[in-house]
């Protein structure tokens, strides 16, 4: 299948384009803490692990799981005895319930160096944890759906090393699959692995299978790139593998099929053709002693075919409509054969055959080109260009930081894994990367992406049976969030509620931003040049002191509250 561009285009109905900003508001929010009986398990790199890719592995891990599957406020996190601790939160009375649940087995004393501990939910009674030193646990759990004081212990159903000795990981996705009656995991892991003079992202694919008694590991893919990578996800159909990075991923390792690797054959090109705004040439080369009766020419108002006895050149509709009646040819004695096509319209045409043609290539006429340039030279000229029409100008003072452009040219990717091919390619270089939030339980992950000052929500879907599409949905939009979140160069943590109703940035230790875009019709501006009063759309600003509870490790944002964990507080501020 070839490789399709997928343009994201916002919904303008999800677009509010007279919103204003936000506005700081000085009434605090109420917020409740509860001591946690241990501390949060939290380990830093060693000497070796010195790369970009690994600090963001370990300074922006999320200590703090939410179970999707369950629809009260139930809490995860690992404390430093390598206990599962659960929190419940009753927001009717404001208080809290915690409990032991699971217990990791302890194959290897933990040190710097080893990755944080990872839990993961991928159904309503399977967990899955890794634990930092090479191991993946999946656990029976049971019914969550219970306060933290009424749940049942877990169940350790399979323990061993994922990737062999000493390779250490996260865990990114789980997902299971009922393939012929067997039950199926598939879990995403992300690890580092240094090559020659970098450092590279691998993630794994690794299969689990129940038979009914026991689970067995059965299939691992590997994916390898340069860089860090800001988004991985498993389809929810779990026949492909969705990644945003800096840099091109591909398939290395796969245990069920053979990775072939694809051979691009050299194009062959048998016409060229260059075209004016009023008509278009096409040349063609004949054989030596041609005899000119063998030429065939035959053109439409919408469609065109050349051939020589029997070959043809060109074949096809036009991607618009000629006067056919002007049409030409000549023929020179060294075989070269000009048509000249006359276009209905005097406008530049993308293609000359509707869906392309690979046969043939254009040449671009210099007097065009330089037509062209005379018309895009106030945007890139130094020096003022006298024109009949009044262009405006940038004026690039006007521009602060958090409006340059992303040197990196990120992507977002669908690899299948029937063809170990990349089929889909979203570029994100003008739509910046933000966060993910997860809004439905079945599906994977949404990305916020910057679209001018504002971020939208984009929710990729399973691609579409018996269609090359990939859908991709606009869900909702933070106004001026892409904006504001560009000039707090101190987030760790950027977040919003899945009502869209707020969005959050949190620093590590000192503040968390919280911005409501609710509009405030009370507030009025007044026009300098008419001193008349004019109503605006603002939102709300909330600053939060987080002084006093230490480190930020994991934060979640509810439509209702926002939960943040420190090393030793579970904080709820009602939002």
């Amino acid at each position: 299948m070839p490789l399709s561009l997928v343009d994201l285009r916002p919904d303008r109905r999800l677009l509010d384009h007279e919103f204003e900003g936000y506005k700081l508001n000085l009434q605090s929010l109420p917020h409740y803490c509860f001591d946690l009986a241990s501390p949060v398990d939290k380990l830093y790199p060693n000497e070796v692990q010195y790369s970009f890719v690994h600090a963001k592995l370990f300074a922006l891990h999320n200590h703090l799981i939410l179970d999707f599957w369950d629809h009260q406020y139930n809490y995860y996190y690992i404390d430093n005895r390598q206990q599962v601790c659960n929190i419940t939160f009753d927001n009717i009375n404001n208080t809290f319930q915690s409990a032991v649940v699971y217990d990791v087995p302890a194959h290897v004393e933990r040190k710097s160096g080893h990755f944080n501990l990872c839990l993961t939910f991928p159904s309503q009674s399977l967990a899955v944890v890794s634990d930092g030193t090479g191991y993946i646990h999946i656990i029976k759990t049971g019914p969550r759906n219970r306060p933290a004081g009424d749940k049942q212990t877990w169940e350790t159903l399979y323990s061993n090393l994922a990737l062999g000795e000493g390779k250490y990981f996260t865990l990114v996705d789980a997902r299971t699959q009922e393939n012929d009656n067997v039950e199926m995991l598939h879990c995403l892991l992300q690890s580092v692995e240094q090559s020659e003079n970098h450092f590279d992202s691998v993630l794994t694919w690794v299969t689990f299978e129940n038979d009914g008694e026991t689970w067995r590991q059965s299939i691992m893919r590997q994916v390898r790139g340069k860089g860090i990578i800001h988004y991985a996800a498993l389809e929810t159909s779990c026949t492909a593998l969705y990644v945003a990075s800096d840099n091109m991923f591909k398939f290395t390792v796969d245990s069920e099929k053979d990775i072939v690797e694809s051979k691009v054959e050299p194009k062959t090109i048998i016409y060229t053709w260059l075209q004016t705004s009023d008509d278009i040439t096409i040349t063609l080369k004949l054989q030596s002693n041609f005899d000119k009766k063998l030429l065939f020419v035959n053109v439409t108002p919408s469609l065109v075919k050349i051939s020589y006895a029997g070959k043809v050149f060109v074949d096809g509709k036009l991607s618009h409509p000629v006067d056919s009646d002007l049409t030409t040819w000549n023929i020179q004695d060294n075989g070269q054969v000009d048509i000249l096509i006359t276009k209905s319209e005097s406008q530049i045409w993308n293609e000359l055959l509707e869906g392309g043609d690979k046969d043939g290539e254009q040449i671009l006429d210099a007097s065009l080109v330089e037509q062209v340039h005379k018309r895009l030279a106030h945007l890139c000229s130094e020096t003022e260009v006298t024109s009949d029409q009044n262009v405006p100008g940038l004026n690039t003072q006007e521009l602060e930081e958090c409006d340059a452009a992303s040197e990196e040219d990120t992507v977002l990717v669908r690899m299948d894994i029937t063809n170990h091919q990349i089929t889909h390619r979203i570029p994100l270089s003008v739509h910046q990367y933000l966060f993910t939030i997860k809004l439905e339980t079945h599906e994977v992950p949404a990305l916020a992406l910057r679209h001018d000052v504002d971020a939208c929500i984009w929710q990729p879907y399973a691609q579409l049976i018996n269609s090359e599409t990939w859908p991709v949905k606009h869900h909702g939009t933070l106004m001026a969030f892409g904006y504001v979140q560009s000039s707090k160069q101190n987030r760790k943590f950027v977040t919003c509620s899945p009502s869209f109703s707020y969005s959050v940035v949190c620093e590590a230790t000192r503040h968390i931003f919280i911005y409501k875009s609710t509009s405030n019709q009370d507030c009025q501006l007044r026009k300098r040049t008419e001193g008349v009063m004019k109503n605006i759309k603002v939102g709300q600003q909330h600053v939060v002191n987080i002084d006093k509870y230490g480190e930020v490790l994991g934060i979640h944002a509810t439509n209702d509250y926002l939960f943040i964990l420190t090393e030793t507080k579970f904080v709820v501020i009602g939002t």
